[in-house]
């Protein structure tokens, strides 16, 4: 018969072993692309490992969580039922892509509620652990991003027939550049976060880094958002009295600082074709503005695709059958591209309803979560501007809760606020990256 203290060994020896599988995530979605690219199939690696990964979670979960996971799994059983009807309807077998993506849209909450009791039960632990796991995965991205100009990889985008462009991107050895640019934005934050905290010196070389890459993605996602987790992070972890102190010492300097930045945004836009030209997005931007106006470049022309897939679906499927959803196979059977790419409208044409409810519910606790402790947490606000801005890209660009690549960096960065608040609250010395990080309230001070 087992004993509880047996019981509890094998639980930390399953959580030990489920961290090991998170550290590698971004280095199995590495070599999925890899293969990808030199053998024109990845073989399902990164599938398999995350299916491992998020059962090994969900199980433990279970253990630990039960009442936080009720609702997500709950949600995505009722995803799977219109799915089903379709699939036995029309005969095809579209139902293993609707489970993989059902997976991804669920993973993420499932993620949260495991990791959140980690950083309660082992704050300082799990703080040193996201730190290595964040540095490695940057590091990683930045090695690929090497490859990626010395020629080896695919490019960001395919080359388009109406537009001249010479520089297509560089995605290396990744798959999609949508997802990997909302990885950067999530690893990008923890790093620039840590580096505020704990070596300032290290913040610029960050920063320079993170917007390279997502210049060289070419996405708006990464260079947008990038540019402004460089410019709010610093502004977010600063004491409000610091600012009244500067203010009152520092006040014509400050002046002729915001004299001097309120010139170099005019000089940006009066050049601004200039430097769209220079980073090699005009010429992509220009052509969707020429189709669709100020909709196709924020939006892609995925506002064509969201009203011609709604428009297909309702006239072939009932209103009742709507409502749970046709699956990614009823609309894959009318259209050959069958994503929107706009995250809350995929999982309702795709799922219905219970979609609906997942994305809103994974949002909801994912805010929740950072806003509930912006006052005990220095790393809160940081997260919570995260979260806005995926929230953000979600509605207008996609990939991001569909994602397979950003469910576990995400949820993990979330949880380091719990572990930062319970730290707070008992005011423990965390070590970090160098070992010399500590907290003292609710932020991180630089040891003497």
């Amino acid at each position: 018969m087992m004993t509880l203290t047996s019981f509890r060994l094998q639980g930390a020896k399953l959580d030990q072993v489920l961290l090991i599988l998170a550290s590698m995530v971004v280095l199995i979605d590495w070599l999925n692309g890899l293969l990808w690219h030199t053998w024109g199939a990845s073989y399902s690696l990164a599938a398999i490992f995350k299916a491992v990964l998020l059962a090994g979670i969900t199980v433990r979960g279970w253990q630990l969580c039960q009442k936080q996971l009720l609702a997500p799994l709950g949600l995505m059983l009722f995803m799977l039922l219109g799915p089903l009807y379709v699939s036995w309807l029309t005969g095809q077998h579209f139902l293993w892509h609707d489970l993989q993506l059902i997976a991804k849209s669920g993973a993420l909450l499932l993620a949260l509620a495991y990791f959140t009791v980690q950083a309660r039960q082992n704050p300082i632990a799990f703080l040193r652990w996201l730190d290595w796991f964040v540095l490695g995965s940057y590091l990683l991205l930045l090695g690929n991003f090497c490859l990626g100009l010395a020629g080896y990889g695919g490019t960001a985008y395919q080359p388009m027939e109406e537009v001249a462009q010479k520089f297509l991107g560089i995605k290396g050895f990744f798959i999609s550049t949508n997802e990997l640019s909302a990885l950067l934005l999530v690893l990008s934050c923890w790093l620039l976060l840590r580096a505020w905290q704990v070596k300032r010196w290290c913040y610029p070389l960050i920063s320079i880094a993170s917007l390279l890459m997502a210049g060289l993605m070419l996405t708006k996602t990464g260079l947008f958002g990038t540019m402004l987790l460089v410019v709010f992070i610093p502004l977010l972890l600063t004491p409000r009295h610091y600012y009244r102190y500067l203010y009152q010492h520092y006040r014509r300097r400050l002046w002729l600082l915001t004299l001097v930045l309120l010139s170099i945004m005019l000089l940006v836009l009066f050049n601004f074709t200039s430097v769209l030209q220079w980073v090699g997005i005009y010429d992509k931007l220009l052509f969707s503005y020429q189709q669709r106006g100020l909709a196709g470049i924020i939006l892609s022309s995925r506002d064509y695709y969201l009203l011609r897939n709604f428009t297909a679906v309702s006239e072939r499927y009932p209103e009742w059958l709507q409502l749970f959803g046709v699956g990614q196979g009823g609309v894959r059977l009318l259209l050959k591209k069958y994503f929107i790419e706009l995250d809350l409208f995929d999982l309702l044409l795709f799922y219905g309803l219970a979609g609906v409810l997942l994305y809103a519910l994974s949002f909801w606790r994912i805010l929740l979560l950072a806003g509930s402790r912006l006052a005990s947490s220095s790393a809160a606000a940081p997260v919570f501007l995260l979260n806005v801005l995926l929230l953000l890209v979600s509605l207008l660009a996609g990939h991001v809760l569909t994602s397979g690549m950003l469910w576990l960096p995400w949820a993990v960065v979330n949880a380091a606020v719990v572990a930062q608040s319970v730290l707070a609250a008992s005011q423990q010395p965390v070590t970090g990256l160098n070992n010399a990080a500590a907290v003292e309230g609710n932020t991180y001070e630089r040891s003497a």
